[in-house]
């Protein structure tokens, strides 16, 4: 790997500053930038078309429009970084948001749905059914967390078709 010169590092640097980038992203964008113009050189090109060629691929004004600044961006979440300049209206960034919930309801509905099969066994091992006993009442425990996922599920989808309609 070619190695940059002092007055190569200092042109990559002074470039950076002249961009008015600021002291956060400078630091980390020069290592970038540099690690980027040394591979170039490695591959053959000369330090000015390696430069040129880091340049256009880095795009400083890309870099340098970030709406989220340095305390913004502990508060954001992941999907709200993620999807910082990406479209969120087709889709994703709504499957992200909801998957807490998503996964929430398939697990409680996964489980209601083991006990209502279990208490099923069991009335089918015995031959009769009363809701008064632990197996009927284990079924109707298994009912309620069925029905407050299925429930739960359908308020998010209604909420989801509400917001898209507007």
């Amino acid at each position: 790997m070619e190695k940059l010169n002092p007055q190569q590092v200092a042109r990559i640097y002074n470039h950076l500053i002249q961009a008015g980038l600021s002291d956060t992203v400078l630091h980390e964008l020069f290592n970038h930038l540099a690690g980027e113009v040394e591979h170039y050189m490695w591959i053959g090109l000369p330090f000015e078309s390696a430069l040129d060629k880091a340049l256009l691929e880095a795009n400083i004004e890309a870099i340098s429009r970030r709406p989220l600044s340095g305390r913004e961006l502990q508060e954001a979440s992941l999907d709200d970084i993620v999807f910082q300049f990406r479209n969120k209206a087709y889709g994703a960034y709504d499957l992200r948001q909801s998957y807490n919930k998503t996964l929430r309801n398939a697990f409680i509905m996964a489980l209601g749905l083991c006990l209502i099969g279990m208490a099923l066994l069991q009335m089918i091992a015995r031959g009769t059914w009363s809701y008064l006993s632990m197996w009927g009442a284990i079924w109707l425990v298994g009912l309620g967390a069925v029905t407050f996922a299925a429930f739960s599920w359908y308020l998010e989808h209604e909420r989801q078709k509400q917001q898209y309609s507007r």
